[in-house]
């Protein structure tokens, strides 16, 4: 009798070795990431195991959860790369900006932190369609950023129509896979709905969204079963364009 097996392999086999992650929370004390310099090091060590060459570090900035300025990611920041080991690994600082009228009412304010210039990552809510979505879009490429969306797979609300992807993908963002979401590790829907936008080549790139020591053990444990492996090393590769930019880093008193 003869048993067909699906294929599997681990990320880890595949993340090239100049691999920058532009999707973190490595920062100390500023979010639901790691509290300590200390957590920041061992996560840093951590993510060496997988073959990650460096991050930018992303810290949430959303009203009323996680209230961070320019001042406070760069304090955290500073802190973190006091440590010798983590210096060469942290190669910028920028921030995962929740998209509402918030964020637009500081774009008329001040400049945001960029991945690279002018790259900006934004999210938008879990659960709720902002009603003004496309609105506060024009507004943010009328400042000539270039806007990121972070893991589009986990918008519940896009779920029901991928026409809903589609259009999102021609106001001209970009997309960035959380990796997470391939291991299944926000659920079976997640991923499949990851898988199908990769089928499709919709991603731009890709981030670990690492909060804490548990998503680095599901990076490295869990096996990802997604038929066309190569189709993840293109993206993977995508973000080395990164590696040697001049990031952009605030100087701020």
């Amino acid at each position: 009798m003869l048993t067909f097996f699906k294929s599997k392999y681990y990320l880890k086999d595949l993340i090239p070795n100049d691999y920058i992650d532009i999707h973190n929370h490595l920062l100390p004390g500023i979010d639901d990431g790691a509290k300590t310099v200390a957590e920041t090091t061992i996560l840093i060590a951590r993510m060496k195991e997988i073959n990650i060459a460096g991050a930018i570090a992303t810290p949430h900035t959303y009203k009323g959860y996680w209230n961070n300025r320019a001042s406070s990611i760069k304090n955290a920041y500073d802190n973190a790369t006091e440590i010798n080991s983590n210096t060469s690994f942290l190669k910028g600082y920028a921030s995962e900006y929740m998209l509402d009228a918030t964020l637009i009412e500081r774009i008329n304010k001040e400049t945001l932190l960029y991945i690279q210039n002018p790259y900006i990552l934004v999210e938008l809510p879990l659960f709720n369609n902002p009603i003004d979505l496309y609105e506060m879009l024009f507004e943010l490429k009328s400042k000539e950023y270039k806007i990121i969306i972070a893991h589009p797979e986990r918008y519940l609300y896009f779920h029901n129509d991928f026409r809903k992807f589609n259009k999102l993908k021609a106001s001209g963002v970009y997309f960035q896979l959380n990796l997470l979401s391939l291991t299944g590790y926000y659920g079976k829907e997640i991923q499949k709905i990851a898988e199908t936008l990769l089928e499709n080549d919709m991603y731009d790139f890709t981030g670990t969204d690492i909060h804490n020591e548990k998503h680095i053990d599901e990076l490295i444990k869990k096996p990802i079963l997604f038929s066309k492996k190569n189709k993840i090393g293109d993206l993977l590769q995508k973000n080395t364009v990164f590696n040697n930019s001049s990031f952009f880093k605030y100087n701020v008193t």
